[in-house]
């Protein structure tokens, strides 16, 4: 796992709560959302079939018991009403803590990277992808949330503001050439699916700890506790820079064709992305 170099500071803490300059407040989610869903509206055109248009809200989860992981999991989605939620965290604390560790290989080598995470830029995706995520059908039993989710993730990149736009994009590239220039190199199919099984048990299992500011800060200097965690974060990660390398190499004139063959036929096929990920080129 990643050193943890200044994961967790004494000046991270204020007032016994973890800071972070924009909390994800209502106003702001709610700026999100609309703009996902703004967004989202040609994307679904392409889709096809794929789409299924709804009216979607945030809702922010103040109640600690009915949070899906504690503090891991910043939004997550209910499509069980109308309109359908995206119910998100009141801070993002924790969850940019947790980017900050497993991205650290990448931001030794370029420091000026790491002020992504001091923005408001990571939580606007968290809520826009799944805005996207949440209006498309998808593939039943066995959707990967390093290889399918990273479409959402890569769109919800695309439809960020400049500078962040860009420095998210070579945040995510610097992260593939990080993994495949590692000793072992970039993992298996297997492999990344036995990370993201892992995680998610660990996810479940860990979520209690993630709740007060003495356990967080335990947890986010326990190496060993998050192997699985971080890992599952990095190829996630990955799993976006892969895209982002394949549509900039296009032509301008064949990036419409590319959305919908995306959209319409990748995102619901067991084996989305696992030519990207083999590819090492």
């Amino acid at each position: 796992m990643n050193r943890h170099s200044e994961a967790v500071r004494e000046d991270d803490l204020e007032e016994g709560r973890w800071k972070h300059p924009t909390p994800v407040t209502a106003e702001l989610a709610s700026t999100w959302v609309d703009k996902g869903r703004r967004l989202s509206i040609p994307l679904l055109e392409l889709a096809g079939p794929v789409a299924d248009p709804a009216t979607v809200i945030p809702q922010v989860v103040e109640k600690e018991s009915e949070r899906l992981y504690g503090n891991f999991m910043l939004a997550w989605l209910d499509n069980s009403s109308d309109p359908r939620v995206v119910n998100h965290l009141p801070d993002a604390a924790f969850f940019l803590q947790l980017l900050d560790l497993t991205y650290g290989p990448v931001f030794e080598l370029r420091p000026e990277l790491r002020s992504l995470l001091s923005g408001t830029s990571r939580p606007e995706m968290s809520l826009t992808n799944d805005v996207l995520q949440i209006q498309l059908r998808t593939v039943q039993g066995n959707y990967s949330m390093i290889r399918h989710h990273a479409l959402m993730l890569f769109y919800a990149a695309l439809w960020l503001d400049e500078p962040e736009r860009s420095g998210w994009l070579d945040l995510y590239d610097q992260l593939v050439t990080h993994v495949d220039g590692r000793p072992e190199g970039r993992p298996s199919l297997e492999q990344i699916g036995s990370t993201e099984s892992g995680a998610f048990e660990d996810f479940a299992a860990l979520s209690g700890r993630t709740l007060t500011d003495p356990e967080a800060r335990q947890l986010l200097n326990d190496p060993e506790a998050l192997q699985r965690i971080v890992d599952y974060q990095l190829y996630a990660a990955v799993a976006i820079g892969l895209l982002w390398r394949e549509y900039r190499a296009l032509p301008e004139e064949l990036q419409e064709g590319w959305h919908r063959e995306q959209l319409s036929r990748g995102y619901v096929s067991p084996d989305y992305l696992e030519d990207n990920w083999l590819n090492k080129k």
